[in-house]
């Protein structure tokens, strides 16, 4: 087997990897919503989520709706490119991956995962207009921003060295 097909092999095999993790995302929102159906539980959280009076009303909540869709098709569009170049296991926060992935999303921003869930996030806060959920946006952006993206550029310029340095000079972190 030469090197293309190998290449083959791998986006096939992280393919399948990726639809199998749409799969188990799937099932366990399911038995989140069977959770949360439970009395008690939905009355607190539908006063939270669900407010008699949200923040922001129709139809300008519709805003919302498009950023959570914007970041969803950001997020799928990015995990397909990563699972194009390295593995399931390598995409995860502290691996070391074995490609440096330049294309799709990451020529535009450097973090476009961590960028989608926190489009995500706030669309979710806008379409509903709940206050508890506009505190999510910020939250996840620290952990990000302070957390884990520094700790993966470390390691990203200690693997790839000048390429990665040169990719961070022409790539913003964000957007």
């Amino acid at each position: 087997m030469d090197n293309t097909d190998g290449e083959k092999v791998k986006a096939r095999s992280n393919i399948e990897t990726f639809i199998i993790m749409l799969v188990e995302s799937i099932i366990l929102s399911i038995i989140l919503v069977a959770i949360i159906k439970i009395p008690i539980v939905e009355e607190v959280l539908l006063e939270i989520i669900f407010p008699e009076n949200p923040l922001i009303i129709f139809p300008y909540n519709l805003i919302g709706l498009l950023i959570l869709v914007l970041g969803f098709v950001l997020i799928i569009w990015a995990n397909y490119t990563l699972l194009q170049k390295i593995s399931l296991e390598e995409r995860e926060p502290f691996h070391t991956p074995s490609a440096l992935v330049l294309n799709g999303p990451f020529q535009f921003s450097r973090n476009p995962v961590y960028l989608s869930v926190i489009m995500m996030a706030f669309g979710l806060a806008t379409l509903l207009g709940s206050l508890i959920l506009f505190i999510l946006p910020p939250i996840f952006f620290i952990i990000f921003h302070r957390f884990l993206i520094r700790w993966e550029e470390k390691k990203l310029e200690e693997t790839f060295g000048e390429n990665y340095l040169e990719y961070k000079r022409h790539v913003r972190r964000w957007f």
